[in-house]
Formats: C-alpha cells, sequence, structure tokens
C-alpha cells in the first residue's frame, strides 16, 4: 500500500504539504518586513487553515525564505486552544519558554529564564527583556493560535491586553493572531473590547482556496501518486468538495483511497461521494447551527433554485437568488467566505452537492413522522402577517417539513408571496422536497 498523500484530520505541519494562500503571506509579511514591524489578526472560519497558515510561516525551513531570518527574528508559536483556565502569568511563562527554546545567544536565554522563573510576571520584567532583546538585535514575532482563548477568559483584564499592547508598540514586538471571528467581538467584557490593544492589528480573512488553488493542491498531493488523474475525476472532485481546503482534502482521501481499490469510474465515485457525506456530516450540522435564518433561507433558496435547473442551466445569479429571499444579497458574502457557497463569475451554488442533501434531509420530516395538516393549519393561523390564500396553500405542503423549521419555511413563504403569485409560491417550496 502507498500512502495516502492527503490528510483532513490534522493542520498542515509539513511545509511541502501547503498550497495556495500565498496573497495571505505576502500580506502577513510584509507588515512584519515593513519599518513599522506591525501585526496582524488572522480571521477565519473553523477547518479553513488558520493553524496551517501560521505552521507555514513559523516554520524553520520556511520563514528565511520570507525574510524572517534567525538572526534577525525570533519565530513564536503557540496553540492556546484549551487553555481555558490559563492566568496570564502562566501565558508569559509559556511564551518566554518558547523563547528561550528559539534562542542561541547565551545571555538572552538566561535573561529570559530567570523571568519565566517569577512567581509573578509584570509589565517592567517583560519590558527589560524585551529592550534586552532589541539591544541584541532581534525582533519577536509571537504567532497565537486560537487567540479567543485569551480574550474570552475572564483571567485576562484591561491590564494585560494594555501591557501587550505596549509591548508591540514601544520594543520590536509582533503579534499574529488566528480567530474565527474578529478579536473584537471576542471579547468577555465590554471594557476590553472598548481597548485600542485591537487597534495595533491589520485584518487578514481567510477564505476558501480559489480554483487554482484548489488544482495546485490536488497536482501537488497526487504528484508521485501512480495513476494519472482522469478530467472527469478532477471535475467530480471539483464539485463534491468544493473550495474549502478540508473537504478538498477529505475528498482527495477517498479518491486515493478508490483508485487504491482498483474502482471503475461508476463505483470511485460512488466510495467518494458516500465517504465524504459521512465525514463532512459534523462539519454541516456546526456550520448549520451557526447560521442565522436569513443565512439558512438564503440555503434554501439555493437550494430549491438549483432543482429547479436543467441540466445545462448556469448557476443562479444574485438576482435570481434575491428574487427568492430579499436579504440573500447580505447573506452570500458571508456565506461564500464560509465556504457554504462557491461564487464563479458572479453566479452561485452550494458547496458541494452532499450539502445540498444534508439540507434537504435535515429541513424535512422524516417518513412517518410528519404532521397532521391539520397542526399545519393550527400554526399558520397565528401567522398574522401571511395572506389566507397564501396559508392555505403551504398548508398542504408544510407537513412534509421538520416542524421545527416551519417558522423559516413561513417566512420563506411570506417572502416569496411579495413577487410570486400564490401557486408558483408553493411550486418553490416543493422543489425543497424533492431528493
Amino acid at each position: 500500500m502507498i500512502s495516502n498523500p492527503f490528510s483532513y484530520g490534522n493542520p498542515i505541519r509539513d511545509p511541502e504539504r501547503f498550497y495556495g494562500r500565498q496573497w495571505e503571506v505576502h500580506q502577513i509579511v510584509g507588515r512584519l518586513l515593513s519599518s513599522a514591524f506591525e501585526s496582524t489578526s488572522v480571521v477565519g472560519e473553523r477547518r479553513l487553515g488558520k493553524t496551517s497558515l501560521l505552521n507555514y510561516l513559523s516554520h524553520p525551513q520556511v520563514a528565511p525564505t520570507l525574510g524572517l531570518t534567525p538572526d534577525k527574528y525570533v519565530m513564536v508559536y503557540i496553540d492556546f486552544q484549551g487553555l481555558a483556565d490559563i492566568t496570564p502569568t502562566r501565558f508569559w511563562q509559556r511564551v518566554l519558554g518558547k523563547i528561550s527554546r528559539s534562542l542561541e545567544d547565551d545571555e538572552l536565554r538566561t535573561a529570559v529564564h530567570q523571568v519565566r522563573s517569577l512567581e509573578e510576571i509584570e509589565l517592567f520584567d517583560l519590558e527589560d527583556l524585551f529592550d534586552l532583546v532589541s539591544h541584541k538585535g532581534l525582533k519577536t514575532v509571537l504567532l497565537f493560535d486560537e487567540f479567543e482563548y485569551i480574550t474570552q477568559s475572564p483571567n485576562f483584564g484591561m491590564d494585560f491586553f494594555s501591557g501587550l499592547r505596549a509591548l508591540a508598540i514601544h520594543y520590536p514586538v509582533a503579534i499574529v493572531t488566528s480567530t474565527r471571528e474578529e478579536l473584537v467581538e471576542l471579547c468577555h467584557s465590554n471594557e476590553i473590547k472598548g481597548s485600542p490593544f485591537f487597534n495595533i492589528f491589520g485584518n487578514v480573512v481567510l477564505k476558501p482556496l480559489n480554483a487554482e488553488e484548489v488544482d495546485e493542491l490536488i497536482d501537488g498531493s497526487l504528484a508521485d501518486a501512480p495513476f494519472p488523474l482522469a478530467a472527469e475525476e478532477r471535475g467530480f472532485l471539483h464539485r463534491l468538495a468544493g473550495r474549502q481546503p478540508m473537504f478538498v482534502q477529505m475528498a482527495g482521501y477517498f479518491l486515493f483511497e478508490a483508485h487504491q481499490r482498483g474502482y471503475d469510474a461508476d463505483a470511485l465515485c460512488e466510495f467518494m461521494e458516500e465517504n465524504f457525506a459521512q465525514q463532512a456530516d459534523p462539519h454541516f450540522t456546526y456550520q448549520w447551527n451557526r447560521s442565522s435564518e436569513s443565512e439558512k433561507i438564503t440555503l434554501l433558496a439555493l437550494l430549491a433554485l438549483t432543482r429547479a435547473m436543467k441540466a445545462d442551466d448556469p448557476s443562479p445569479d444574485l438576482d435570481g437568488v434575491t428574487k427568492l429571499h430579499p436579504r440573500a444579497k447580505h447573506n452570500l458574502r458571508d456565506l461564500t467566505i464560509r465556504g457554504l457557497v462557491v461564487e464563479d463569475g458572479g453566479r452561485y451554488t452550494l458547496c458541494s452537492p452532499v450539502l445540498a442533501e444534508w439540507i434537504a434531509h435535515e429541513i424535512t420530516a422524516a417518513a412517518g413522522e410528519e404532521e397532521e395538516e391539520q397542526t399545519a393549519e393550527q400554526w399558520l393561523r397565528g401567522e398574522e402577517e401571511m395572506d389566507k390564500g397564501l396559508g392555505d396553500k403551504v398548508k398542504s405542503v408544510l407537513p412534509n417539513f421538520n416542524k421545527k423549521y416551519w417558522p423559516i419555511m413561513g417566512t420563506f413563504a411570506k417572502e416569496l408571496s411579495m413577487k410570486l403569485v400564490v401557486d408558483e409560491v408553493v411550486h418553490w417550496t416543493t422543489l425543497l422536497l424533492l431528493r
């Protein structure tokens, strides 16, 4: 058996397996190499590659090629995931321990060890230490992964963030953080949210890969594969995985497995889709649960439009989606950044046919568990804004949907009725039931 070159469980640590993200790397490194030596906040959805990016930047083989040579820069990567009980002193002990292991200068290592050994580390101790580091001609780059574990911890007050800001402003200390949302939105108090600490960062929003980067990942991973990649297989991988790097790795993993098993084209696609669906299910659940009602309706609109398409029809454009849900214009950007929707030339699709099936399964009632039409009629009586004629039509299809989604389906139907006749509202709603 030949080792599978794709992996989707852990972040990428081998720089040879890191693909794309050149614009993001350029932005972050450019700020570090500037005369101002500036800090950066990397913001990105779960499993979009934030940790892989920070690992790449801090890797001892990569940093020098980016101009961050060890004779001038001390690169320190720390992952704070799971460290909910950490305190400011333990924070600095962890940071200084990492710095110590990156230093070759004995005087500096001794000074770092002395501060790290203190029972309570204060700002004055840190200022003296980083002043010494500066006099040695070194700049410190602190790469803080999952930094929300710090900003959301009540153990870290205003004094801590003010001190960290002072170090970044007055000494050669730059900070690169990664979080799922913007730093200022991840604070445990309004006082800290208003801290000037957050003003030192430039934002880099990590998005899904573009089509060229997806191909780069596929081709690089399969460079030593014992089989050629057929154009049909590449196309199916693109359709199945969308642009999210984890999904590309996941689909690629099962494509490689299928080749190892000697499957023909039909069996290969079936094997890929079935296994991809099993592995992607918890990620779809997470993304769906954190989506707003308006975002869910936008996804439903895309699903309905897709099911109304003929084989050669182009994907829906913005006008087509907003015809079904006027607020979709505000949702599509965020859904695209999160990787649930793919935008290509102004046209939009769900990231994967597996996601389409997942949504359809999620919103429809299980066989034998449908509500009575009378129950739907009673529920609709409470929907004061719904036209009676529309309600009479919708009540016939509403029982087929999971009852917890009736409010969303009611909103969807009311928005449709603003521009469409009642029978067409029922048509679009019925399309969501097709599986």
